[in-house]
């Protein structure tokens, strides 16, 4: 009985690579689209997700019933998770590439300043530093101070400014000479499953000061953004790599997930692409690059979500591109 669903197994698992490699030579995406170079995410070829799913099933069993070895079992469910992308609806797409200078919906800026950049994308500028360089010295900006900094802004500046109260957008002119914005945020509201998977290419240019808070981004729920997961980049010191944390944002407050497991460099012109997913039992992973940097389970949230949100915390960040996608097709 082992050596027959072994047999099954394998036999699956070099069909599933089979119908990859005709896939990929039928189809080619010229941007790039999926979750890594090994993926089946958008060919369209919901007969390979099918054959997915029935071989995750069977390994189910094996594992229930015995019939594999662990370790086998394992790198069966490592190869077959190379080829499973089962986030097939598109629920948003945008390039950013109108003429601007306002996004277009569902985008809307909360606070701050986003703009459409012909050359990056969705683009906010925010550089305290040249501002605190003509202000009292009010800087603890040292790398200690950067994830206080960003759990403070995510937990209570949220909480009011995301509300659309301030709505549109700034003038390119500062409020004061003297000061910069907190923050500028821009959110959209869509419905988003609480399975999702969100692909997006963001790029952060070094500002002449030096100083860079960083960003994040995510998914809501209600109508004010305070609630909900986040991805937040803390930018390293002088453009220096820094880190990517998966927070949880509750009534109660802000807490960390998970943080990457290696240092992240988003600075650069080029823009980096980061895949981030959550499936139907909690599991979320994030790649950067290709690499996954990670890889976690959280079931805080069961319920849908009903936007996504983007917060520039001080720095110049721009959004080249994202698609949102749910389960389905």
């Amino acid at each position: 009985m082992v050596r027959r669903f072994t047999g099954i197994a394998v036999a699956l698992v070099l069909t599933l690579a089979g119908n990859q490699a005709l896939a990929q030579s039928s189809w080619s995406d010229p941007d790039g689209g999926g979750y890594s170079s090994g993926t089946a995410s958008g060919t369209g070829d919901e007969r390979l997700q099918s054959l997915i799913d029935a071989l995750n099933k069977e390994l189910d069993r094996g594992e229930k019933e015995r019939l594999l070895d662990p370790w086998f079992l394992r790198d069966l469910r490592g190869i077959v998770s190379q080829y499973d992308w089962p986030w097939g609806k598109t629920i948003l797409s945008d390039r950013f590439d109108g003429k601007g200078p306002q996004p277009d919906p569902p985008w809307q800026v909360t606070a701050g300043e986003f703009l459409i950049d012909w050359r990056h994308g969705l683009r906010s500028v925010i550089d305290k530093g040249k501002a605190a360089s003509t202000t009292s010295s009010n800087d603890s900006s040292g790398s200690g101070g950067k994830n206080d900094a960003a759990k403070q802004l995510l937990g209570a500046l949220l909480q009011g400014a995301l509300g659309g109260s301030s709505g549109g957008s700034k003038s390119t002119s500062q409020s004061t000479a003297s000061s910069a914005p907190a923050f500028s945020a821009v959110q959209a509201t869509i419905d988003i499953p609480n399975a999702f998977a969100i692909d997006m290419e963001v790029s952060e240019r070094q500002l002449a000061s030096g100083a860079s808070d960083g960003f994040e981004f995510g998914p809501y729920q209600g109508t004010n953004a305070s609630i909900g997961y986040r991805l937040s980049y803390i930018a390293g010191a002088n453009g220096g790599p820094g880190e990517l944390q998966l927070l949880q944002l509750t009534r109660r407050g802000t807490a960390t997930i998970d943080r990457s497991n290696q240092p992240v460099s988003l600075t650069g012109d080029a823009a980096s692409r980061i895949v981030w997913t959550r499936d139907g039992q909690g599991r979320m992973q994030v790649q950067v690059n290709g690499a996954t940097v990670i890889d976690t389970v959280d079931r805080g949230f069961r319920d849908p979500f009903n936007g996504f949100a983007v917060l520039n915390r001080g720095g110049d960040i721009a959004l080249r591109q994202i698609t949102i996608s749910g389960a389905g097709s």
